[in-house]
């Protein structure tokens, strides 16, 4: 007998991150699989804790990254221009602390403050950790701005940006993107489209049929 509950897929990401931009155009063919038999679960993993100036080999490392994302057919349009120009991002934490606040608004008003954000640091090279252009972002998008400040300014909404890391790095996350399936598989790195849908309806399988948890998540190969 089917659950009455979905399978429930955390996806773990960073808006700065190059991967997770290619993952999350693969993952919208994924979602088109499953339908409502998966429950998905967008949540914060920052890449930069720190808030400091990138040093060079960072700003080489990150640069290096994009570029390897970009020969991905979904990563054509990403540019490199966040990582070379005068005031590339000194932590991840302010941009999804923006992601955060828009949630409080509604799962939809996050994820189009996310692809936004995505677009605007990696394929326009912007700043979206700066005040001005986080600000810009989220009224284009017809938040309610008073609100959306207030949560975004919140030390208990960058507080919780440290637990999520904390937690995602106990359960054995050590990069995004990373999907946790059912809170017992867990899927790392960038895949090929055939292979998540492949992964996760083996999970749904599993999961349908009730089988019982043992540990912590597995990972998935």
């Amino acid at each position: 007998m089917r659950p009455t509950k979905p399978l429930e897929i955390v996806v773990y990401q960073d808006v700065l991150c190059a991967w997770c931009y290619v993952a999350d155009a693969r993952l919208v063919e994924v979602r088109r699989v499953f339908g409502d038999t998966v429950r998905w679960i967008h949540r914060p993993y920052a890449l930069r804790l720190r808030d400091s100036v990138p040093t060079q080999k960072e700003l080489h490392e990150w640069v290096a990254e994009l570029e390897r994302a970009r020969r991905e057919p979904e990563g054509r349009a990403l540019s490199k221009e966040l990582w070379l120009a005068n005031d590339p991002p000194r932590s991840s934490i302010p941009a999804l602390a923006a992601l955060e606040a828009a949630r409080l608004q509604g799962r939809e008003k996050r994820d189009q403050l996310a692809a936004a954000m995505r677009r605007a640091a990696l394929e326009l090279g912007l700043n979206v950790t700066r005040p001005d252009i986080t600000l810009e972002l989220a009224s284009s998008l017809g938040l309610d701005m008073n609100r959306f400040f207030a949560a975004w300014k919140s030390p208990q909404t960058r507080k919780l940006i440290l637990e999520e890391h904390r937690l995602a790095s106990e359960r054995g996350v050590r990069g995004v993107p990373t999907l946790v399936i059912g809170a017992r598989w867990m899927l790392s790195g960038l895949r090929e489209v055939g292979e998540y849908v492949q992964h996760i309806a083996s999970c749904l399988q599993k999961h349908e049929h009730g089988e019982p948890m043992s540990g912590g998540p597995q990972m998935l190969h």
